[in-house]
């Protein structure tokens, strides 16, 4: 047992940053982070691609229609408004694309079917929920094919992808 202790005490002392003789090694590297004012330090901001916006889009468009299919009103609203909070990133962040008007091409979208949602969400009417979601869904088909996107075709979902998700309204 007392050459475990030993071999312990030894095994330690090894790995110590600090010499031998207790004192620091004042040939170490110095390892602390140096302040700088050259930009080539600071991080880069990182703007995601008109393309990531449009992924984000396309899931909380399908989380809003579940919501609505589940009559999960409060829930609709949050993704609406999580689908309003990207359309506005991508205004401000990608507001042309490839010579393309798509931040104008949103605000169109924005107060228009968004707009009408809205107010069926607020009176938690489905089927006008319904006309509004096929119309915002059609919006976003159009702008596709304005955008030389026509491949990209936009649809209610069949069925719900996030099986980790409960989308019927929480009991009170």
């Amino acid at each position: 047992m007392k050459r475990l202790g030993v071999a312990l005490i030894v095994g330690l002392l090894a790995a110590s940053p600090l010499p031998v003789g207790g004192q620091p090694n004042s040939a170490a590297p110095d390892q602390t982070p140096k302040a700088s004012a050259s930009n080539e330090d600071k991080p880069s901001s990182y703007v995601p691609g008109l393309g990531e916006f449009m992924g984000r889009i396309q899931v909380d468009h399908a989380k809003l229609w579940l919501a609505g299919e589940a009559r999960n009103w409060e829930l609709a609203g949050y993704q609406l408004s999580e689908l309003k909070e990207v359309f506005s990133d991508v205004q401000d962040l990608v507001p042309r694309y490839h010579n393309i008007p798509v931040g104008d091409m949103i605000d169109a979208i924005i107060t228009g079917t968004v707009t009408e949602l809205e107010g069926a969400i607020a009176v938690h009417d489905f089927n006008k929920f319904s006309a509004s979601f096929d119309s915002l869904t059609a919006a976003c088909n159009s702008c596709h094919q304005a955008a030389n996107r026509g491949f990209i075709v936009i649809r209610r979902p069949a069925q719900s992808n996030f099986s980790n998700q409960d989308f019927s309204p929480a009991a009170k």
